[in-house]
């Protein structure tokens, strides 16, 4: 697969960061990385990162040194970035949470998850879940869902919906058995995918630990689990990837995992898949399909469509 629109993108936001800001490149330096969120969603995203202990995901480019407060990365390409560009108004507001849950499922009521909100980013589960070993902070170090909402439906039940956030990336299939520390990390999650009731049913385990389907495997294992516990009243989950439609060298590779069949990444993850309407693959402009009709946000609406052509 070529990569023509990762080269365009990193081209088109190099041009709007000079536009814009006045930086040459598209990394904006680390005291001016909060400029990467929206206006209107700036400093709630910032307390909720800040209130919750969640790190944001930083590279060496972004510049930060010990004792500099946490910040977005200043990357425009960062999909977690994004993730709370695209989906913070979705928080803090019912209206644009249900126009983003119509657009996954039709007629669900968004559900409150606590005080914070209609959205919950990096979220790892309310208990230990997948028994990963080491610490449990949100964002880093284990299994994370970039947000996670719920839904009611006409019948009353409530659907857990977890998100994956992609923008840019592509994988070369490297496989993901043992960690850069040498831990076997099929042995961590066998039991799972051993389980009986496992979403997952695949030949050999081995197969799914490649990129990006481990990942995707892990986030399955962690939906399922939350269901199984009763996290925030949900009896039923939707693992749903956000990619742009141009990113093709995502959508439609089939590099990694040689053993599992199909011709693109969603077909190759949803044959080993129980139900395989589980997983849904949609673009962030067919997520925020509709909320500019909430009209607050017009202002956010057009900024998505400028920053992020959604």
């Amino acid at each position: 697969m070529g990569n023509g629109f990762q080269l365009r993108e990193r081209w088109r936001l190099t041009d709007l960061a000079f536009d814009r800001w006045g930086v040459v490149g598209h990394v904006l330096p680390y005291e001016m990385a909060d400029l990467v969120l929206h206006d209107d969603v700036r400093t709630s995203a910032l307390q909720y990162f800040r209130e919750h202990g969640i790190k944001w995901w930083n590279g060496p480019a972004d510049g930060r040194t010990p004792g500099m407060e946490p910040r977005p990365s200043g990357h425009l390409t960062s999909s977690q970035v994004a993730c709370v560009n695209h989906l913070e108004p979705a928080r803090l507001d019912s209206d644009v949470a249900r126009a983003v849950l119509s657009n996954l499922e039709a007629g669900l009521t968004p559900v409150r998850l606590s005080d914070d909100g209609y959205v919950e980013y990096e979220w790892i589960g309310a208990a230990n879940h997948l028994r990963e070993p080491g610490s449990r902070s949100r964002g880093a170090n284990v299994t994370s869902l970039d947000a996670v909402m719920c839904g009611i439906r006409s019948d009353g039940t409530r659907l857990l919906v977890a998100f994956e956030w992609k923008y840019l990336e592509s994988y070369q299939g490297k496989s993901r058995s043992t960690s850069s520390r040498g831990t076997d990390r099929v042995s961590i999650y066998r039991p799972l995918l051993e389980d009986p009731d496992c979403p997952i049913v695949v030949e050999e385990i081995e197969w799914l630990f490649y990129d990006p389907y481990e990942q995707l495997m892990r986030q399955t294992l962690l939906a399922w689990q939350m269901v199984r516990a009763g996290e925030f009243g949900a009896s039923d989950w939707l693992h749903v990837l956000v990619v742009p439609e141009e990113n093709t060298r995502l959508r439609e590779s089939a590099a990694g995992a040689p053993n599992l069949r199909g011709s693109t990444l969603a077909g190759k993850w949803r044959s080993v898949l129980r139900e395989p309407d589980r997983f849904l693959v949609i673009s962030p402009t067919e997520l925020v399909a509709g909320t500019e009709a909430t009209g607050r946000w017009q202002a956010w609406r057009n900024w998505l469509a400028d920053t992020y052509l959604t």
